[in-house]
């Protein structure tokens, strides 16, 4: 059945007759390329089904599963209700991996179904937000599977401070955790810690007897201490508190938290201080956090301990902070001891494992001092990201050349400040380079030949809105990467926006470079 019969909807009716129980049901909607249309990409449904014996892929809607050509699917083909319950059905407690990232026709039926069928020992779980998926069944689909769930993405949903709370007390092998666009989410979600630094404790802005009956299990336990206190030390605004023993918190790994709206500055310095020492990727892109808190996460370790974070994304940094993250700065300070002042050296000291780090965006809080001090201090950088920086300038690009040899992936797109020198630099010292965006860079056809003459495994190369480079500079650095061997490892070369005219030669640069590599002008 698996390999030979056309897959649709009712595909799943004739599971009943088999005695295959699935592990993975793994449902995603994204780019797929046909081999058919090798210049074009197209948008379709893939499902796969892992059981006990090979894996299958499968295209949803009504084609064949070994066929190579694909197209995109309409929404009566769609996964509904009765699919999942008949995969509930017979997949049960071996199901272990459950992703619907596309699931519109998913409603409260199907994820009662997951429960109903003991679905239980579901270790990974994603799901998407549509209209007929309420909050309290998500709830009650977490609660049955938390003694075993580590990887759990909820994008987009309803859900709020308190589902969080019970989340991270009640769930201990969680290690991957993303609330992206989640709108209810704020800091109260992540533990803070005491005045007194006598532990952690949960807050809420409800009074007592609405946090009781928002999350009765966390606040009816006999061990809690429930108090009154203020949250972010100052005497006006009083929260309800409880306090939590930080053991039984998930060793989280990764944290996502993109464009959540309310998570901001005191939010992140809440999960430095209660995941600090486990926690290998944060992500608050997008967020209202400002440039400060980078000042503050040493405190996390009080100077000594660095931390463990691997992966930082926070693009679109601010200078303006709202009041209460304002109040928290103040707080951490104080912390830091009399005449202690924390700066961005101490921040670069405190992350010495950094591996990638993006802090682009349209603002003038990347500065050259910040990329110099984590260039300097994080010699294991992969990846930087500080594309739009009106501030970055020559010295970044120095201290990345002279201090980071792994770099492979650079976006210095829209640093209006640097120019082809600076460039030059970058790649001169960073010979391992695969990925660069020089979008919008002042850039010339020497810095074109140098890029050519020194990157032999570059992989994707973005030159659009380089408005001083001509045709005859790029052709001179595609005929280099032909004679390094590069041609064989580029697969996306871009100047859109620039080389006018270079379109009616553009034949000339694929037949210079491998056959899959895409050129875009």
């Amino acid at each position: 059945i698996a390999l030979f019969m056309p897959v649709c909807k009712m595909w799943y009716r004739f599971l009943n007759e088999c005695t295959v129980l699935w592990c993975t049901v793994d449902i995603r909607h994204g780019m797929y390329k046909s081999q058919d249309h090798a210049d074009g990409d197209e948008y379709v449904q893939s499902l796969k089904l892992t059981g006990t014996g090979e894996d299958h892929l499968f295209r949803g809607g009504d084609m064949v599963a070994c066929s190579e050509t694909h197209r995109s699917i309409g929404p009566e083909n769609m996964l509904r209700d009765t699919d999942i319950a008949t995969i509930a059905c017979r997949a049960g407690p071996a199901l272990s991996k459950l992703s619907l990232d596309f699931a519109p026709r998913l409603s409260n039926a199907g994820i009662s179904a997951l429960i109903r069928h003991n679905c239980t020992h579901i270790r990974h779980l994603e799901l998407r937000a549509n209209k007929s998926i309420g909050t309290n069944a998500l709830v009650a689909l977490v609660e049955s599977v938390k003694d075993h769930l580590e990887f759990l993405s909820l994008r987009s949903t309803e859900i709020d401070d308190s589902f969080v709370q019970a989340l991270l007390t009640t769930a201990s092998r969680l290690t991957h955790l993303d609330i992206s666009f989640c709108r209810k989410i704020t800091k109260s979600a992540f533990p803070f810690v005491d005045q007194n630094n006598s532990g952690l404790v949960f807050t809420s802005p409800a009074d007592i007897a609405t946090v009781v009956q928002t999350i009765d299990e966390l606040w009816n336990d006999p061990f809690a201490n429930i108090r009154i206190l203020s949250a972010d030390g100052s005497a006006e605004e009083l929260r309800c508190a409880k306090a939590v023993d930080a053991t039984r918190l998930p060793k989280l790994k990764t944290i996502i938290a993109f464009r959540c709206v309310h998570v901001g500055s005191a939010a992140v310095m809440r999960i430095i201080k209660a995941f600090g020492q486990t926690l290998e990727a944060l992500d608050v892109s997008r967020n209202p956090v400002t440039v400060d808190v980078l000042q503050q996460i040493p405190v996390a370790t009080n100077g000594r301990k660095p931390l463990r974070l691997q992966t930082l994304r926070m693009c679109d940094l601010d200078h303006n902070a709202d009041i209460s993250n304002g109040r928290q700065a103040m707080a951490f300070s104080r912390n830091a001891g009399p005449g202690r002042a924390w700066s961005f050296a101490d921040f670069a000291l405190a992350v010495p494992n950094l591996t990638s780090i993006s802090l682009g965006g349209k603002n003038n809080c990347t500065t050259n001092e910040l990329v110099v001090h984590i260039s300097r201090h994080c010699r294991l950088l992969v990846s930087v990201d500080v594309h739009g920086s009106s501030l970055i300038s020559r010295p970044s690009m120095v201290a990345l050349s002279e201090n980071c040899p792994l770099l492979e992936h650079v976006d210095i797109s829209g640093c209006l400040r640097c120019d082809d020198h600076d460039v030059c630099t970058l790649v001169t010292g960073c010979k391992r380079l695969k990925s660069l965006n020089l979008s919008k860079v002042a850039i010339n056809d020497h810095c074109l030949f140098t890029i050519g003459d020194c990157l032999r495994g570059l992989e994707r190369l973005t030159l659009d809105s380089c408005l001083l480079i001509t045709w005859q500079g790029v052709r001179l650095m595609v005929k280099m990467f032909n004679a390094s061997g590069c041609d064989q490892t580029l697969r996306h070369l871009s100047f859109v926006f620039s080389c006018p005219g270079a379109g009616n030669d553009i034949s000339w640069c694929k037949e210079w470079l491998h056959p899959s590599t895409k050129v875009t002008w």
